[in-house]
């Protein structure tokens, strides 16, 4: 009958918009949850980079007032060193740990460059010495020869790079994977050959800068502007000029050299002539 169609009627309808409130409210509910999930993601976002504002600051602050500190430092943690440089020459600033292998292969293929052009006054070095590869040694290798190379760029900077040199000389470094233990001796003969004075090589492995090397690199690893393009982290080897960080994402190992000049001659127009002359 048409009551019964109307009746029929009606309860579909019913049952229709039943299942339409049913979900408009699954909808709604996903939304809040949605809100939900994106203002903690935010707060836990925020959070976290509160966190690091904190460890950056606190890492600062203890590498500011260590109790012996090299007389070159810096505020950064670095070792500024330099030998009749002009006031406008770059600054090349270089990131190592002695026990970093990559660090040797570069510093192998950069060295003499980095030499010459530094003993002419062409460039002012600072050193950032790092020992985040202690626990690769059996006697705190990378701390040591880090403290000393503190010592040495304070006392004797003429020959410093030289003194580098020495350390990842492939007859001396140590393998991080199968690592034997470095006596001081052999450290101070490393330095002797690099034309360090003999009083200055024996005190420079006495340790005292172990503690500023230790505060310089927990602050060193939590600089944002120490992480290169394409990197999640800070690693090394890394090599800013005039504090921008030198890529050497796609160079072959026989391009380093010359690349690096380029860079160089792109901060002053005149540095590298002796070097392609």
């Amino acid at each position: 009958s048409v009551a019964y169609e109307d009746r029929h009627c009606m309860f579909q309808r019913t049952k229709s918009d039943k299942k339409k409130q049913r979900f408009a409210l699954f909808i709604t509910a996903c939304i809040i949850a949605a809100l939900i999930i994106v203002a903690f993601v935010g707060l836990f976002l925020q959070g976290t980079a509160e966190k690091h504002r904190d460890d950056v600051g606190g890492a600062y602050d203890l590498l500011q007032n260590v109790e012996s500190k090299p007389s070159n430092a810096t505020k950064q943690g670095g070792l500024a060193s330099f030998v009749g440089s002009e006031e406008q020459a770059p600054t090349v600033e270089i990131y190592l740990d002695p026990l970093c292998p990559a660090c040797g292969q570069v510093d192998r293929i950069l060295n003499d460059t980095l030499e010459k052009m530094y003993e002419e006054g062409q460039i002012k070095i600072e050193i950032h010495p790092l020992n985040f590869l202690d626990g690769k040694s059996t006697d705190t290798y990378s701390s040591r020869v880090s403290s000393a190379i503190a010592y040495i760029s304070e006392h004797d900077p003429e020959h410093i790079i030289k003194f580098i040199a020495k350390i990842y000389d492939e007859s001396n470094q140590p393998s991080e994977v199968n690592y034997a233990p470095v006596p001081d001796k052999e450290i101070i003969q490393w330095a002797k050959e690099a034309g360090v004075p003999s009083s200055i090589a024996k005190k420079s492995v006495d340790g005292r800068y172990v503690q500023w090397v230790t505060y310089a690199t927990n602050y060193t690893i939590t600089r944002d502007d120490l992480i290169a393009v394409g990197k999640e982290g800070f690693a090394t080897p890394l090599i800013r000029i005039d504090g921008n960080i030198w890529s050497m994402d796609g160079l072959s190992l026989d391009d380093l050299s010359n690349d690096f000049v380029r860079e160089l001659t792109s901060k002053k127009s005149e540095i590298g002539n002796s070097i392609r002359n």
